[in-house]
């Protein structure tokens, strides 16, 4: 196990946030943290990539390990080129020539490394974001709405991606409000709704507990619809 929520607390001043949350987050597994708007998805991810301190209960970190952080929005500067945003930030990972070039191979930016980045598509500056938070090192790694701005090639390439990123022994924390695409990816489940914590598990163990097919099932039932 790397982290370890015990009644996890954030509540801001509207009532919405993070409210006693409890979960595990398992090494070498893809979780899913499932919801839809207003869940508490991102000020969950904020804690736990040290960005917010919770207001109550504890984050137990079990390993301590390197998080890599793919936002789910990032305003890259406009006047530099990929390959100039990506060498930035490899520098302050102490991430070589070569595996900044094999990332850039991988989201599909290499022929276009030397355009500013002012000159890309939603998709594509989406793609260097998934390509800054896919160097430097196999520990965990965290993704806020990994699929927003990618075209359906690009969200069956990024599943690849997060595949290959566990089975390099890396663990992998996505959001998504897109249940389908989770229940096709995720080894374990956090299902949230307004901040709560409805369920939390073994994917599969869980549509058994319940007795429910898929994932959307599942969480409609847990929402009481």
């Amino acid at each position: 196990m790397i982290v370890e929520a015990r009644n996890l607390q954030q509540i801001y001043k509207n009532n919405r946030g993070i409210h006693e949350a409890n979960f595990k987050i398992r090494k070498g597994r893809i979780v899913a943290l499932a919801g839809g708007n207003g869940a508490g998805k991102s000020t969950l991810i904020r804690m736990l990539t040290k960005q917010e301190k919770p207001s109550g209960g504890e984050l137990i970190w079990h390993h301590e390990e390197f998080v890599r952080y793919m936002p789910d929005d990032v305003d890259f500067p406009s006047t530099l080129t990929a390959e100039e945003v990506l060498g930035l930030l490899a520098s302050l990972k102490k991430v070589g020539k070569d595996e900044q070039e094999d990332v850039l191979k991988r989201v599909g930016l290499f022929e276009v490394k030397k355009q500013k980045v002012s000159s890309y598509s939603k998709g594509m500056r989406q793609r260097l974001n998934l390509a800054q938070s896919l160097i430097g090192g196999d520990g965990l790694i965290i993704m806020d709405e990994p699929t927003n701005g990618l075209d359906p090639y690009w969200i069956a390439q990024l599943k690849e991606m997060m595949v290959e990123e566990r089975n390099r022994g890396a663990t992998v924390l996505f959001s998504t409000h897109m249940l389908a695409f989770a229940q096709n990816l995720a080894d374990d489940v956090i299902i949230l709704l307004e901040g709560r914590v409805l369920a939390e598990g073994e994917l599969q163990k869980l549509l058994v507990d319940y007795r429910c097919n898929e994932l959307e099932e599942l969480w409609l039932q847990k929402i009481g619809l």
